[in-house]
Protein backbone atom coordinates (compact mmCIF):
# COMPACT_ATOMS: atom_id res chain seq x y z
CA UNK A 1 0.00 0.00 0.00
CA UNK A 2 1.20 3.28 -0.85
CA UNK A 3 1.00 5.78 1.82
CA UNK A 4 1.52 9.74 1.60
CA UNK A 5 1.61 12.20 3.88
CA UNK A 6 0.10 15.06 2.37
CA UNK A 7 1.38 18.04 5.60
CA UNK A 8 5.13 17.82 6.51
CA UNK A 9 6.51 21.45 7.05
CA UNK A 10 10.26 22.06 7.10
CA UNK A 11 12.80 23.71 8.52
CA UNK A 12 16.87 24.65 8.30
CA UNK A 13 19.32 25.43 10.65
CA UNK A 14 21.27 27.56 7.71
CA UNK A 15 20.08 30.35 8.81
CA UNK A 16 22.11 32.72 6.72
CA UNK A 17 20.73 31.11 3.48
CA UNK A 18 17.11 30.78 4.49
CA UNK A 19 16.64 33.67 7.25
CA UNK A 20 13.76 33.43 9.92
CA UNK A 21 11.27 36.09 10.71
CA UNK A 22 11.62 37.97 14.16
CA UNK A 23 10.29 34.76 16.79
CA UNK A 24 9.74 32.12 14.36
CA UNK A 25 7.98 28.99 16.15
CA UNK A 26 10.38 26.22 15.79
CA UNK A 27 10.66 22.85 16.79
CA UNK A 28 13.60 21.21 18.61
CA UNK A 29 17.51 21.37 17.63
CA UNK A 30 17.58 18.88 14.80
CA UNK A 31 13.64 18.41 14.28
CA UNK A 32 12.23 19.55 11.03
CA UNK A 33 14.79 19.08 8.81
CA UNK A 34 15.00 17.56 5.44
CA UNK A 35 17.30 14.97 7.41
CA UNK A 36 14.84 14.13 9.87
CA UNK A 37 11.86 13.68 7.40
CA UNK A 38 13.75 11.13 5.63
CA UNK A 39 14.26 9.49 9.03
CA UNK A 40 10.67 8.82 9.79
CA UNK A 41 9.82 8.45 6.14
CA UNK A 42 11.75 5.49 6.39
CA UNK A 43 10.86 4.70 9.47
CA UNK A 44 7.40 4.90 8.76
CA UNK A 45 7.76 3.21 5.44
CA UNK A 46 5.58 6.56 3.61
CA UNK A 47 6.47 6.80 -0.04
CA UNK A 48 5.68 10.43 -1.17
CA UNK A 49 5.87 13.18 1.09
CA UNK A 50 3.91 16.71 0.23
CA UNK A 51 5.58 19.89 1.97
CA UNK A 52 4.12 22.91 3.01
CA UNK A 53 6.03 26.57 3.43
CA UNK A 54 5.97 26.89 7.08
CA UNK A 55 4.59 30.58 7.52
CA UNK A 56 5.21 30.28 11.00
CA UNK A 57 9.21 30.35 10.26
CA UNK A 58 9.77 31.74 6.93
CA UNK A 59 6.07 33.43 6.26
CA UNK A 60 5.79 34.30 2.30
CA UNK A 61 9.84 33.56 1.23
CA UNK A 62 9.58 30.53 -0.32
CA UNK A 63 12.81 29.85 -0.76
CA UNK A 64 13.41 26.85 1.50
CA UNK A 65 10.28 24.90 -0.03
CA UNK A 66 11.29 25.63 -3.18
CA UNK A 67 15.01 24.33 -2.86
CA UNK A 68 13.79 21.31 -0.67
CA UNK A 69 11.36 20.31 -3.47
CA UNK A 70 14.08 20.66 -6.56
CA UNK A 71 16.46 18.98 -5.29
CA UNK A 72 14.56 16.02 -3.61
CA UNK A 73 11.49 15.86 -6.45
CA UNK A 74 11.70 12.11 -6.86
CA UNK A 75 10.30 11.53 -3.52
CA UNK A 76 7.90 15.01 -2.04
CA UNK A 77 6.40 17.93 -3.84
CA UNK A 78 5.45 21.34 -2.38
CA UNK A 79 3.21 23.65 -1.41
CA UNK A 80 3.92 27.61 -1.68
CA UNK A 81 2.39 29.96 0.78
CA UNK A 82 2.29 33.47 -0.94
CA UNK A 83 0.75 36.66 -0.27
CA UNK A 84 -2.61 37.21 -2.41
CA UNK A 85 -1.51 40.58 -2.39
CA UNK A 86 1.41 40.88 -4.17
CA UNK A 87 1.82 41.10 -7.39
CA UNK A 88 4.89 38.86 -7.78
CA UNK A 89 3.11 36.09 -6.49
CA UNK A 90 1.99 34.86 -9.61
CA UNK A 91 5.56 35.00 -11.27
CA UNK A 92 6.71 33.10 -8.08
CA UNK A 93 3.92 30.27 -8.97
CA UNK A 94 4.90 29.71 -12.57
CA UNK A 95 8.74 29.20 -11.63
CA UNK A 96 8.68 27.37 -8.73
CA UNK A 97 5.89 24.73 -10.87
CA UNK A 98 8.88 24.52 -12.88
CA UNK A 99 10.85 22.71 -10.64
CA UNK A 100 8.37 20.11 -9.07
CA UNK A 101 6.50 22.41 -6.48
CA UNK A 102 2.70 21.55 -7.61
CA UNK A 103 0.37 23.43 -4.69
CA UNK A 104 -0.04 27.21 -2.98
CA UNK A 105 -1.72 27.63 0.08
CA UNK A 106 -4.09 30.56 0.25
CA UNK A 107 -4.49 31.41 4.12
CA UNK A 108 -4.93 35.12 4.08
CA UNK A 109 -7.62 37.84 2.75
CA UNK A 110 -10.42 35.30 3.47
CA UNK A 111 -13.66 37.36 3.74
CA UNK A 112 -17.01 36.09 6.11
CA UNK A 113 -19.54 37.64 3.72
CA UNK A 114 -19.15 35.45 0.84
CA UNK A 115 -17.29 38.20 -1.54
CA UNK A 116 -13.87 36.70 -3.72
CA UNK A 117 -11.30 39.30 -3.75
CA UNK A 118 -9.77 39.83 -6.64
CA UNK A 119 -6.29 39.02 -5.62
CA UNK A 120 -7.87 35.16 -4.57
CA UNK A 121 -9.60 35.12 -8.54
CA UNK A 122 -6.22 36.16 -9.77
CA UNK A 123 -4.29 33.38 -7.73
CA UNK A 124 -7.07 30.48 -8.69
CA UNK A 125 -6.82 31.27 -12.36
CA UNK A 126 -3.40 31.22 -12.07
CA UNK A 127 -3.17 27.82 -10.45
CA UNK A 128 -5.90 26.84 -13.21
CA UNK A 129 -3.41 27.95 -16.40
CA UNK A 130 -0.42 25.95 -14.09
CA UNK A 131 -2.46 22.75 -13.21
CA UNK A 132 -1.57 23.38 -9.62
CA UNK A 133 -3.52 22.76 -6.40
CA UNK A 134 -5.33 24.91 -4.03
CA UNK A 135 -5.09 24.47 -0.46
CA UNK A 136 -7.00 26.68 1.39
CA UNK A 137 -6.23 27.41 5.08
CA UNK A 138 -9.53 29.58 6.76
CA UNK A 139 -12.16 29.07 9.11
CA UNK A 140 -15.48 27.92 8.88
CA UNK A 141 -17.31 31.97 8.57
CA UNK A 142 -14.48 32.05 5.29
CA UNK A 143 -16.35 28.87 3.63
CA UNK A 144 -19.47 30.71 1.92
CA UNK A 145 -16.28 32.56 -0.37
CA UNK A 146 -14.43 29.17 -0.52
CA UNK A 147 -17.65 27.71 -1.99
CA UNK A 148 -18.20 30.59 -4.59
CA UNK A 149 -14.59 29.96 -5.71
CA UNK A 150 -14.92 26.33 -5.76
CA UNK A 151 -17.97 26.83 -8.48
CA UNK A 152 -16.22 29.33 -10.21
CA UNK A 153 -13.21 27.21 -10.96
CA UNK A 154 -14.64 23.58 -10.53
CA UNK A 155 -11.23 22.43 -13.11
CA UNK A 156 -9.50 23.52 -9.75
CA UNK A 157 -8.38 20.78 -7.54
CA UNK A 158 -8.76 22.54 -3.66
CA UNK A 159 -7.22 20.64 -0.65
CA UNK A 160 -9.48 22.11 2.54
CA UNK A 161 -6.61 22.23 5.01
CA UNK A 162 -7.33 20.95 8.53
CA UNK A 163 -11.07 20.66 7.20
CA UNK A 164 -11.47 24.27 8.49
CA UNK A 165 -9.61 23.63 11.45
CA UNK A 166 -12.89 21.52 13.16
CA UNK A 167 -12.15 20.80 16.91
CA UNK A 168 -14.27 18.03 18.97
CA UNK A 169 -16.41 20.49 20.30
CA UNK A 170 -17.56 21.01 17.22
CA UNK A 171 -19.69 18.19 16.71
CA UNK A 172 -22.53 19.79 19.29
CA UNK A 173 -21.63 23.52 20.25
CA UNK A 174 -22.12 24.73 16.72
CA UNK A 175 -22.56 24.81 13.04
CA UNK A 176 -19.45 24.08 11.89
CA UNK A 177 -19.05 20.64 11.42
CA UNK A 178 -22.35 20.69 9.03
CA UNK A 179 -20.50 23.67 7.47
CA UNK A 180 -17.70 21.53 6.15
CA UNK A 181 -20.01 18.49 5.26
CA UNK A 182 -22.00 20.71 2.96
CA UNK A 183 -18.39 21.66 0.85
CA UNK A 184 -18.59 17.72 -0.11
CA UNK A 185 -21.41 19.24 -2.57
CA UNK A 186 -18.24 20.54 -4.59
CA UNK A 187 -16.44 17.20 -6.27
CA UNK A 188 -12.88 19.37 -6.98
CA UNK A 189 -12.42 20.02 -3.35
CA UNK A 190 -10.44 17.27 -1.34
CA UNK A 191 -10.32 17.09 2.91
CA UNK A 192 -7.24 16.86 4.53
CA UNK A 193 -7.76 14.36 7.95
CA UNK A 194 -5.15 16.46 9.62
CA UNK A 195 -7.45 17.85 11.89
CA UNK A 196 -8.25 14.29 14.09
CA UNK A 197 -5.49 15.29 16.04
CA UNK A 198 -5.62 18.81 16.02
CA UNK A 199 -8.81 19.58 17.21
CA UNK A 200 -8.61 16.47 19.88
CA UNK A 201 -8.87 17.45 23.11
CA UNK A 202 -7.60 13.55 24.26
CA UNK A 203 -4.58 12.00 24.42
CA UNK A 204 -3.31 8.73 21.69
CA UNK A 205 -5.44 7.65 20.01
CA UNK A 206 -7.17 11.04 20.07
CA UNK A 207 -11.18 8.89 19.56
CA UNK A 208 -12.77 12.23 20.37
CA UNK A 209 -12.78 13.22 16.70
CA UNK A 210 -13.45 9.42 15.33
CA UNK A 211 -17.28 10.43 14.61
CA UNK A 212 -16.49 13.63 13.11
CA UNK A 213 -13.69 12.00 11.32
CA UNK A 214 -16.18 9.57 10.19
CA UNK A 215 -18.59 11.64 8.91
CA UNK A 216 -16.54 13.63 6.90
CA UNK A 217 -14.95 10.57 5.51
CA UNK A 218 -18.67 9.47 4.61
CA UNK A 219 -19.92 12.67 3.07
CA UNK A 220 -16.58 13.38 0.84
CA UNK A 221 -15.75 9.65 -0.05
CA UNK A 222 -12.57 8.15 0.57
CA UNK A 223 -11.69 9.59 -3.11
CA UNK A 224 -11.48 13.24 -1.47
CA UNK A 225 -10.06 12.40 1.72
CA UNK A 226 -6.15 12.30 2.80
CA UNK A 227 -4.23 11.99 5.81
CA UNK A 228 -1.04 14.63 6.94
CA UNK A 229 1.29 13.68 9.46
CA UNK A 230 1.61 17.59 10.70
CA UNK A 231 5.55 16.76 10.38
CA UNK A 232 7.58 17.71 12.60
CA UNK A 233 4.93 16.43 15.61
CA UNK A 234 7.05 17.79 18.37
CA UNK A 235 6.10 21.21 17.51
CA UNK A 236 2.92 20.81 16.12
CA UNK A 237 0.77 17.83 17.64
CA UNK A 238 3.91 16.93 21.05
CA UNK A 239 1.09 14.49 22.51
CA UNK A 240 1.37 12.20 19.22
CA UNK A 241 4.26 10.86 17.30
CA UNK A 242 4.46 10.90 14.15
CA UNK A 243 3.97 6.71 14.15
CA UNK A 244 1.16 7.04 16.27
CA UNK A 245 -0.32 10.03 13.92
CA UNK A 246 -0.01 7.21 11.22
CA UNK A 247 -1.41 4.62 13.55
CA UNK A 248 -5.08 6.41 14.18
CA UNK A 249 -6.01 5.88 10.23
CA UNK A 250 -4.23 2.61 10.10
CA UNK A 251 -5.30 0.69 13.18
CA UNK A 252 -8.03 2.83 15.42
CA UNK A 253 -10.12 4.47 13.28
CA UNK A 254 -12.15 1.42 11.77
CA UNK A 255 -11.20 1.99 8.39
CA UNK A 256 -11.85 -0.62 6.06
CA UNK A 257 -9.03 -1.90 4.01
CA UNK A 258 -10.25 0.34 1.21
CA UNK A 259 -10.91 3.05 2.64
CA UNK A 260 -6.82 2.88 4.29
CA UNK A 261 -5.78 2.15 0.79
CA UNK A 262 -7.40 5.60 -0.70
CA UNK A 263 -6.81 7.95 2.17
CA UNK A 264 -3.61 6.95 3.54
CA UNK A 265 -2.23 7.12 -0.18
CA UNK A 266 -4.14 6.52 -3.43
CA UNK A 267 -5.96 9.77 -3.73
CA UNK A 268 -2.99 11.54 -2.41
CA UNK A 269 -0.89 10.49 -4.96
CA UNK A 270 -3.38 10.88 -7.75
CA UNK A 271 -3.88 14.80 -6.21
CA UNK A 272 0.14 15.50 -5.94
CA UNK A 273 1.71 12.92 -8.10
CA UNK A 274 0.06 11.85 -11.40
CA UNK A 275 1.70 11.56 -14.43
CA UNK A 276 -0.22 14.77 -16.06
CA UNK A 277 1.43 17.14 -12.93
Amino acid sequence: MNIVDTHAHIYSEDVDRYPQISEPYLPPTGHGTIEHLKEETKRNSINKVVVVQTFTAYQHDNRLLIDTVERNRHWLTGVLNLDPFDIESVEIMKSARQVGVVGNRVSEGWTTDGTIRPEHDRLWSTAHELGMVICALLNPPNCQSLANLLEAYPEVPVVLDHCANLKSSDSYQSNNLQTVLDLAQFSNLYAKLSFLVTGSIEDFPCSDMFSITRQIVEAYTPDRCIWGSDFPTTLWIPKVTYQQHLQIFDQHLNLSRSEKTAILGDTAMQLWFSLEK
